[in-house]
């Protein structure tokens, strides 16, 4: 018995090799064509494969005949026809080996394969079929190929279909979309493009795209190739995003062939029917199927560049998964995979500390917005829960908060008290189009773990706004009621609720008051005593959105003054700006709710990253982090009251060695320099600097990355420049150098710094000015030195903390939300 059968064209591949002595292109023949790369990938890697085809009676078609048979692939049913040459096809690369193709088959030979050439008993006796689109193409192959699928389909066989779209081949797309509509009902298994997968449902949202596929045409098994990126796959109830390996690709001729036959390979060995594949063994499965597809980039021509079990398992153990891990933070929060932006649903309850944040968990770029999840006990030390909120008729989960109903004013928990969660809703308004954003809820009873949605959906709509988002909750205890704080593109507007069910406008804030540079977003409202005065002042804050026009891009403002339990009035002139972070890369930030009043703390985490490139960072299958969690305070300062933020002093935990100097002059002949050994570090350095000029303080790689924190005395700007600290060119704007004011306190200046993976944190003066920004080194950075360029300065006090790594562990691996909702 055979285990795959393969029906289809085969053809000859004309790829480049390179050019004459006279300047002419010149072309190398390689056999193909993809149902016959199928079957020789599946036959490199032990299974016993056959092709169902027709070639020309001409030297090409016994050359096909040949590779075919001593690539081990049954050729039997291959049959000639002198009716029409063997069908060939030129294949022209660009820079990156990707592909266009000139195609010489009017009419090709496989085009002539009949119907009484397909070996119907042969058929119902294998395992699986694979056919693919280019078959359909013309008569009588497309009868050919549609009587090879309904025999195995008749007979229980599995049945693979690729499209392999090549719009070159057909009379028309709309022809093309129908016959592959044809393939579409009769596969279980479908491997498809991100392009193909576009044009046949209009979205380029996979999730979207896929689910559509598999509720229309009942496709077990769904595979969605991204390229370098990996794949995505929808199977039964669940799905997923498995990275790809990067390599130098020459030419990605074959390469979703050989993908899809090691697929194929791996799901005929697995024991289990498809239905009962677990989220593990579907990762394995693909993660084996990346490595074949990348491997055949690697090599010229298609058919017999197909790789053999143990070149893909070399290739799965000397690759990490994702090369780009070298930038996963080591003590910053980040998503197992996928992409990560706005913190959300920040609650702490029953001892746990919630972060809930916005997510693609099958996207390293921005999608439809999920709730991911993870838990922590001391605010550093993180372990990823399953996805808490998912997309649903309502549309995509935009940012919002989760309080603590300790008194059931819901009704949501019985005689209990649970988690509420109030988030935006965003979808398209079904009449105009236009998009539409509304509050709803989502509530947990058993602290977290589980999530159903409010039935009531959506609780807050206000069809004249359509930036309408974001919603920060607190119990007011002064007027006994939940307060809401939302955003409404330029401002900022409050509700009452005696039950979160039911809100009431109370007020306005914001129409030409602070910056306007972009939309508003991710609000946040609380007080914070000054100082030791005895007095308290309410902190207001908004973060805005990207603008062209502003080389800053998204970052977060504030402002002070009172709330009375309607709205907030400003302290401050309208036009006076307060910024949280003169930093690039801090956006979004809000704060715990629910943290005991003993702790005293109001802490504040913030994503880090910059809607002017957030989409682009070279970080691999995830992308997006957070800051260090970090307590706020209010100051006095030159007769107005501002905010302070230090990280939490739970990070001392992660302190592993330290290094400590004092009095140490430092001059232009003689700069301070000190070895790390490890890329992981936190710096308190107290530097004098009334007789030197700019001082800087340089964190340096094995290679030629350099990140300079550097400081003008005489400016009083403290800086940070990143324009040589490594990869920068996925963005013409990330590549800066940017500063902030702060005077030196009797000629001394304190810097507290810490340096990750992927990014520095600096905090001037106990935080009184922050700047915080990502940055991706060529390699580990290993060593600090500091300067003057004139004059001396001298470190009063310098330490140096070598760092722990956290591992953030899975966590439990079942998913929650969207198989439990009320």
């Amino acid at each position: 018995m055979l285990d795959v059968i393969a029906i289809g064209e085969v053809l000859i591949d004309f790829t480049p090799a390179g050019r004459s002595t006279g300047g002419n292109e010149q072309f190398e023949c390689n056999p193909g064509g993809a149902p016959a790369n199928v079957a020789a990938a599946l036959s490199r890697l032990g299974a016993r494969t056959a092709l169902i085809s027709k070639v020309g009676e001409d030297q090409f078609g016994s050359l096909l005949y040949r590779t075919l048979q001593d690539s081990g692939v049954d050729v039997s049913e291959i049959s000639v026809t002198n009716e029409a040459s063997t069908t060939l096809a030129f294949v022209h690369l660009d820079e990156q080996g990707d592909r266009t193709f000139s195609f010489f088959r009017k009419p090709g030979a496989d085009t002539f394969l009949d119907a009484k050439d397909v070996p119907l008993g042969l058929i119902e006796s294998s395992r699986l079929l694979h056919y693919g689109s280019l078959s359909l193409t013309h008569e009588p192959a497309r009868t050919a190929t549609r009587t090879a699928v309904l025999k195995a389909k008749e007979a229980g066989v599995l049945l693979s279909f690729d499209p392999n779209i090549r719009f070159a081949l057909w009379e028309s797309k709309e022809e093309a979309k129908q016959q592959i509509f044809w393939g579409l009902k009769y596969a279980d298994i479908l491997k498809i493009s991100e392009e193909e997968l576009f044009f046949i449902t209009g979205t380029s949202e996979v999730e979207k795209g896929s689910l559509e596929l598999q509720k229309r045409f009942d496709i077990m098994l769904i595979v969605v190739t991204l390229a370098e990126k990996g794949c995505y796959y929808r199977l039964a109830g669940q799905d997923g995003y498995v990275p790809g390996f990067k390599v130098k690709a020459i030419d990605t001729t074959g390469a979703g062939d050989a993908f899809l036959g090691c697929l194929l390979s791996k799901l005929l060995e697995n024991e289990n029917s498809l239905h009962d594949l677990t989220s593990q063994q579907m990762t394995s499965i693909l993660t084996f199927a990346n490595a074949g597809g990348a491997l055949v980039t690697t090599r010229k021509g298609a058919l017999g560049s197909m790789p053999t079990t143990d070149e893909i398992n070399q290739m799965i153990d000397s690759n990490p998964q994702d090369i780009a891990d070298c930038y996963r933070p080591g003590f910053h929060f980040s998503p197992p995979t996928g992409w990560a932006n706005d913190p959300n649903g920040l609650v702490y309850c029953e001892g746990s500390y919630h972060l809930f944040y916005q997510n693609h968990p099958y996207s390293n770029k921005w999608g439809p917005m999920h709730w991911g999840h993870a838990i922590s006990k001391d605010l550093i030390h993180w372990e990823h829960a399953p996805i808490a909120l998912y997309p649903d008729e309502h549309g995509a989960i935009f940012s919002g908060c989760c309080v603590v109903d300790w008194k059931n004013s819901s009704g949501l928990f019985g005689d209990s008290y649970g988690l509420v969660a109030i988030f935006t809703h965003a979808d398209s308004n079904p009449v105009t189009g236009q998009p539409r954003q509304r509050q709803s809820l989502a509530y947990s009873s058993d602290k977290g773990e589980t999530w159903h949605k409010y039935e009531g959906n959506p609780v807050l709509a206000e069809d004249e706004l359509i930036d309408f988002r974001d919603p920060k909750v607190f119990w007011h205890p002064q007027s006994a009621r939940w307060i809401m704080v939302i955003v409404a593109g330029d401002h900022a507007r409050f509700y009452e609720s005696a039950n979160l069910l039911e809100w009431s406008l109370t007020g306005k804030f914001g129409s030409g008051e602070g910056s306007h540079d972009g939309v508003w977003e991710c609000p946040d409202l609380f007080a914070l005593p000054v100082d030791d005065t005895g007095r308290s002042k309410w902190v207001l804050i908004i973060s805005i959105g990207d603008h062209p026009d502003c080389p800053e891009g998204s970052r977060t403002q504030y402002f002070i003054g009172e709330f009375d339990g309607n709205t907030f009035i400003n302290d401050n002139p309208a036009d006076h700006i307060l910024w949280l972070d003169y930093g690039r890369d801090n956006y979004a930030g809000v704060t715990w709710s629910d943290i005991p009043e003993q702790d005293g703390r109001r802490v504040i985490i913030g994503w880090m990253s910059n809607w002017k490139y957030a989409n682009e960072t070279p970080t691999g299958s995830w992308r997006g982090a957070m800051t260090l969690p970090r307590a706020l305070s209010l100051t006095s300062k030159d007769g107005s009251v501002v905010l302070t933020q230090m990280p939490v002093r739970e990070v001392a935990r992660l302190r592993n060695e330290s290094l400590s100097w004092e009095a140490i002059t430092v001059t232009p002949e003689v700069p301070f320099k000190q070895e790390t050994n490890n890329d992981l570090i936190e710096i308190e350095a107290e530097i004098d600097v009334r007789s030197g000029e700019e001082v800087q303080l340089q964190l340096k790689s094995s290679g030629q990355s350099v990140i300079v924190i550097g400081y003008d005395p005489a400016k009083e700007w403290l800086s940070i420049d990143r324009s040589k600290s490594g990869v920068t060119d996925f963005h013409p704007e990330f590549g800066c150098k940017h500063s902030a004011r702060i005077a030196a306190v009797n000629g001394q200046l304190k810097l507290h710094i810490w340096l990750d993976r992927n990014s520095v944190e600096v905090y001037a003066n106990h935080g009184l000015v922050v700047l915080t920004d990502q940055v991706f080194p060529d390699a580990p950075i290993e060593k600090v030195e500091i300067s003057t360029k004139s004059g001396q300065i001298v470190l009063d006090s310098l330490q140096i903390h070598t760092l722990h790594s956290i591992h953030i562990p899975a966590g439990i691996t079942t998913q929650t939300e969207g198989r439990n909702e009320a």
